[in-house]
């Protein structure tokens, strides 16, 4: 399936253009094959928070965390090709490719391709004489809207009082998100006491990072098990259905939590087999290069590929489900479905080629 290589950066009009978008076609509103005329609330600049779908309360919330959803992923698609394309041309003309040379592909996810194939093909011809390079890579490690996914989901639907599902849980199956302390896994930061090993400590010695182990104190994402405070959103594994009883809804919501997490920088210490120009050159670019190229690869990419894939299927399911919604209703259900399908396609071209430059780096793929 092939699309046009502008439609990935209207999501941008609001937020300003990058040096490599073509901003006259920005400012111009074009969405080949999706209709924000239809669907006001998926433009950019435009707040969906509270938007009314349809009358219907019981499928309002899940269309609308549906469109806020695709919305996110589309952002994220958008910054992931713009990330992965600045990348490689900038270490495209390190080593004397022209921007012709790295001109868009005209599929999604083509600004990334192009500047990124032919990086990789130049390199190939470098790396011919023998040039390695080993790349120590840290990460980058993101923490997921906790918060924001568990107003989500209680917006999804009403139907389940959150109270009776910590009442009626057993301890070890309960998780959500703890306003209090956190008695149990932390699937973001923890501050306060870990009972295993911290992946950083604050200056008074208390762990203020990830936690492989029990997590005595605040959480800024999931909480399993205990908490001495307030649960939100709670969830309880097989026995008691959670606050919303719908599964589209509710992974729209987890979708949404994933795709505006906040990530740390990669880094990056690159190291060449040679001491020629050329491989001094080349190291230099990619040091100054790789941690922007790894953030959208790692970051913007493979790790919301998951739920990328999840909202497309959301899309395919969501029209036999709100069939009595309105026009408006399924005008937005259809755009929204079209947009996931193109944002996903675009993620994975941009993981892809920018996995073909980094393993030539010698950082993985």
């Amino acid at each position: 399936m092939r699309y046009p290589t502008r439609l990935v950066y209207v999501v941008l009009a609001g937020l300003g253009c990058l040096a490599l978008v073509d901003c006259d076609t920005l400012a111009s509103g074009g969405l080949s094959g999706i209709s924000t005329v239809a669907c006001p609330e998926l433009s950019a600049g435009v707040n969906d928070h509270g938007a009314i779908y349809t009358q219907r309360a019981d499928l309002n919330g899940k269309i609308s965390a549906f469109v806020s959803a695709t919305k996110d992923l589309m952002t994220v698609a958008t910054r992931a090709e713009a990330e992965t394309a600045e990348a490689c041309r900038r270490i495209g003309r390190d080593i004397g490719l022209t921007d012709a040379q790295m001109a868009p592909r005209d599929e999604a996810g083509g600004h990334a391709s192009g500047a990124c194939a032919a990086v990789s093909a130049r390199m190939d011809a470098i790396l011919a004489t023998g040039l390695r390079f080993q790349a120590q890579v840290v990460p980058p490690y993101c923490t997921a809207d906790a918060q924001g996914e568990a107003s989500c989901s209680g917006a999804c639907s009403g139907q389940v009082n959150p109270g009776q599902i910590v009442a009626q849980c057993e301890p070890a199956r309960l998780s959500g998100f703890c306003q209090g302390r956190c008695e149990g896994r932390c699937d973001g930061r923890c501050m306060g006491d870990c009972q295993g090993q911290c992946m950083q400590r604050d200056a008074q010695g208390r762990c203020a990072g990830g936690c492989n182990g029990n997590c005595i104190g605040s959480c800024d994402s999931t909480c399993h098990a205990r908490c001495s405070g307030q649960w939100q959103a709670p969830r309880c594994e097989g026995s008691v259905t959670p606050p919303s009883a719908d599964a589209e809804c509710n992974a729209s919501c987890k979708a949404h939590a994933d795709f505006t997490a906040n990530c740390t920088p990669a880094q990056v210490s690159i190291q060449a087999n040679q001491n020629s120009q050329a491989a001094a050159q080349l190291a230099a670019s990619l040091q100054a290069n790789l941690p922007m190229l790894l953030h959208a690869q790692i970051a913007l990419g493979k790790r919301v590929i998951g739920n990328a894939d999840t909202m497309v299927q959301v899309g395919r399911n969501l029209p036999n489900m709100v069939g009595q919604a309105g026009a408006h209703a399924m005008a937005c259900v259809a755009a929204a479905a079209n947009m996931s399908i193109h944002a996903t396609a675009s993620i994975k071209v941009s993981v892809q080629a920018s996995a073909n430059v980094s393993a030539r780096a010698g950082a993985g793929g």
